[in-house]
């Protein structure tokens, strides 16, 4: 370049013919080749400070961080299929929540109420045992507030345990069916039907007003090893209308009238497996086949056969041992 050139530049005051070099920058002679490569490559705002740069970056990774925290949030709604009424088939309703399908309870479930939907059965399944409990809020003695049983059912495995102060039977109607209690158990059906080789064992008293045994089979009242007692305050009434009544026991069968009589009223009187008085030879003769004796008594109240026309009375007491 002429000197020419150089003077005609200076007066119009722009250095041309150098790339890096800006206006009113020194001239090219003074600056590094190395840096003037570096600054047509890359931003210039990057070789400004660190500071600004290290800005950059952590607005960077926020931006990702947001849009990660957005992605997992809406993966997070689909899966547990997150609406306005509720989670997935549970719904919040006016008073409670209705779920469509099955729930799974952890730990303890507090309600006042557990129905089903309309028309569907309602299933409770647990693997171990389930509980119902009942608890009444009371104090203790140190004055804090605690919870008191009141009714408890446990199903078992084998069992079913019920405690309380009544156990009550319904039917669809609301009426008494069955109520146990301490005090006493009450059936309010027509008929208390027991089927079974067993039959019903009790071991201190039964009260009722009447027991019968269904048709075309018999009733038995049997004491096994103790004794069998009948009480009324007014009257016993043993009937049989189609059959025979047995007694039938180990050792003696006492009847006895505090005040009034024993009456048998039959067209026939049996007694079987009496012992015979012994009589003189003739009256025996006479009376042999006509097999027609007396009814005799002793002094300590044994029954005894003698001769029709004779005395009430045995030549020995062979009768009455």
């Amino acid at each position: 370049m002429s000197v020419e050139d150089r003077s005609s530049n200076t007066n119009t005051g722009v250095t041309r013919g150098w790339i890096c070099t800006p206006t009113g920058e020194p001239p090219p002679s003074t600056v590094n080749r190395n840096e003037c490569q570096r600054t047509t490559c890359l931003p210039t705002v990057l070789f400004r400070g660190w500071r600004r740069t290290c800005l950059y970056i952590i607005i960077v990774l926020l931006m990702i961080l947001v849009f990660l925290n957005i992605a997992l949030t809406l993966w997070i709604i689909s899966a547990l299929r997150l609406t306005m009424d509720g989670i997935g088939p549970i719904r919040i309703v006016k008073n409670g929540i209705h779920v469509n399908s099955r729930a799974w309870f952890s730990n303890s479930l507090v309600a006042s109420t557990v129905t089903s939907q309309p028309a569907q059965p309602l299933t409770i399944h647990s693997y171990r045992n389930f509980t119902v409990l009942v608890t009444e809020p009371t104090f203790g003695n140190n004055k804090s507030l605690q919870q008191l049983e009141v009714a408890k059912l446990l199903i078992k495995r084998d069992s079913l345990e019920c405690s309380g102060r009544t156990f009550e039977v319904r039917d669809h109607r609301g009426g008494d069916v069955f109520r146990a209690s301490r005090d006493e158990v009450r059936v309010f059906a027509d008929a208390l039907a027991v089927d079974g080789p067993g039959g019903v064992n009790v071991q201190t008293a039964m009260q009722t007003p009447s027991i019968r045994a269904p048709p075309g089979s018999d009733l038995q009242l049997e004491s096994l090893t103790r004794r069998l007692s009948l009480r009324a305050p007014k009257s016993i009434h043993l009937e049989s209308k189609a059959g025979k009544i047995d007694v039938i026991s180990h050792r003696d069968i006492k009847l006895e009238s505090d005040v009034g009589a024993i009456r048998i009223e039959a067209q026939n009187i049996v007694i079987s497996n009496l012992k015979k008085a012994n009589v003189s030879n003739r009256l025996q003769k006479n009376i042999r086949t006509m097999k027609i004796y007396q009814l005799c008594a002793c002094a300590s109240g044994k029954l005894f056969l003698a001769a029709p026309d004779g005395v009430c009375a045995s030549t020995d007491d062979e009768p009455c041992r």
